[in-house]
């Protein structure tokens, strides 16, 4: 698993950057309930995320009591980064368990467990 910290992301923000760059639409609601969190815990950590210039709030022209949330230019390089080191862990993962996906799902699943346990 990466590190977090080194990005200056906790979990909570990681999965919100990685949520608006999937979505379609990425309205706050939406989100939130994704994430099944509160919405203060929501609101702390997209808070940050906009005063760091990852993420920008925009009111839905369709709707003025909708907020949608995109990446910035920084959230994107940001998001990018953490997705690329992603994927090199997971190849080589894949590459020490001989691509047996079975393999690499107990491993993945004891990393997991791990971090828990912290």
């Amino acid at each position: 698993m990466i590190d977090l910290k080194k990005y200056n992301l906790n979990k909570t923000q990681h999965r919100i950057i990685y949520l608006v760059s999937e979505l379609n639409i990425a309205s706050i609601g939406k989100i939130q309930k994704l994430l099944n969190i509160s919405r203060q815990a929501f609101n702390v950590n997209l808070r940050e995320l906009v005063e760091r210039q990852l993420i920008n709030e925009v009111t839905s022209k369709k709707d003025k009591r909708i907020k949608t949330l995109e990446l910035t230019e920084k959230g994107i390089e940001l998001n990018n980064k953490v997705n690329e080191e992603q994927k090199k862990e997971i190849e080589a993962l894949f590459d020490r368990v001989n691509n047996d996906w079975e393999k690499a799902m107990i491993e993945l699943s004891k990393e997991y467990i791990n971090e828990l346990d912290k």
